[in-house]
């Protein structure tokens, strides 16, 4: 979807949150209406319940976002963003679900913004994650990919040049238990380096929902989308139940491990994917192993039409599960 930028939209919002926080714009608030729209028709398989076609809606969402100058090189920043079901209208209950929705300010210094935010383990992994908001996305067999409410979080940005440095804490807010009353229950951080070649991440969480957890992701590129662009990418991530925490894997465990390698091949305005990880434990599966490959074809600028095939395969039969599908986005 096209940004439209629009001067007033929400001003009397955004005005109150400066005069709490006492800081003040010398000129109008600026921002963009953005947002995506992702969905497919999809032959879904399951060992257990058996075969059925259905619309599914993929991640689609809508936002605004927008940063205005301050006083002394200082932005002030925020977004506002929800996700909207295309398919049948509806999540659990809910025409639309928010997502990553905060306000922060941004200088030399860095970035600091709080609310609710994808913590930075997940956005660590780069784009290793080939299917992300499809059924073959990592975080269908391996735990962290979260986001969480009630998040402070500092960025480097660009003070450590191609290096970027962020730490997310998250506060306990329950005064009936000493253990989840700190200034920083749950900790989340990330160290990223990237350039046009070499993407790598090194990225942990403390705590965060009581799992400890820490990973490392990277991706390669050769060559140019014109003669052909060559990606591959790998990920490797060890967790483990927090100490006071009661927690247990499915398989009654406390640790586990999963690996992950993915591809992709750009030629003009196609696009061939391919990806596998494995997972040997998580919350809800075990001895898990997942399978996907797609192809996209580039119709405009922001659009794409796209086929793709996932195999997921855990000791759960239930959620042992096969996808073929067409969509767009």
């Amino acid at each position: 979807m096209k940004n439209i930028t629009f001067k007033a939209f929400m001003a009397s919002t955004i005005t109150l949150s400066l005069i709490s926080t006492k800081v003040y714009s010398s000129g109008p608030i600026d921002g963009d209406i953005y947002g995506r729209l992702n969905v497919s028709y999809q032959y879904e398989n399951n060992e257990i319940t058996g075969k059925a076609w259905k619309l599914a809606n993929n991640a689609s969402r809508l936002g605004f976002k927008g940063k205005t100058s301050l006083k002394n090189n200082i932005s002030i920043l925020y977004q506002i963003e929800y996700g909207v079901e295309v398919d049948d209208g509806e999540k659990n209950g809910q025409t639309v679900s928010q997502r990553d929705t905060f306000i922060g300010l941004e200088g030399q210094w860095g970035q600091i913004k709080a609310g609710r935010i994808t913590i930075p383990f997940k956005e660590a992994k780069g784009n290793i994650d080939r299917f992300n908001d499809l059924q073959g996305e990592l975080g269908k067999i391996v735990d962290g990919e979260e986001r969480i409410n009630n998040i402070v979080q500092y960025s480097s940005q660009k003070l450590l040049g191609p290096v970027v440095a962020t730490i997310a804490i998250v506060p306990g807010e329950n005064s009936q238990n000493s253990n989840e009353n700190g200034p920083a229950d749950g900790i989340s951080g990330s160290f990223v380096f990237n350039n046009d070649k070499l993407y790598l991440g090194l990225a942990f969480n403390s705590n965060i929902k009581e799992q400890d957890q820490w990973r490392l992701a990277t991706s390669w590129q050769w060559g140019d989308s014109d003669n052909g662009l060559i990606s591959l990418g790998a990920l490797y991530q060890h967790s483990e139940t927090s100490s006071n925490s009661q927690l247990t894997y499915i398989d009654g465990r406390n640790e586990a491990d999963a690996y992950g390698i993915s591809s992709s091949y750009t030629l003009q305005s196609n696009t061939f994917k391919a990806q596998y990880i494995i997972s040997d434990r998580s919350v809800s599966l075990s001895d898990a192993r997942q399978f996907s490959f797609a192809i996209e074809h580039k119709l405009g600028e922001r659009s794409t039409l796209f086929a793709y095939y996932a195999d997921r395969d855990a000791a759960e039969a239930t959620q042992s599960n096969s996808y073929l599908a067409i969509g767009l986005k």
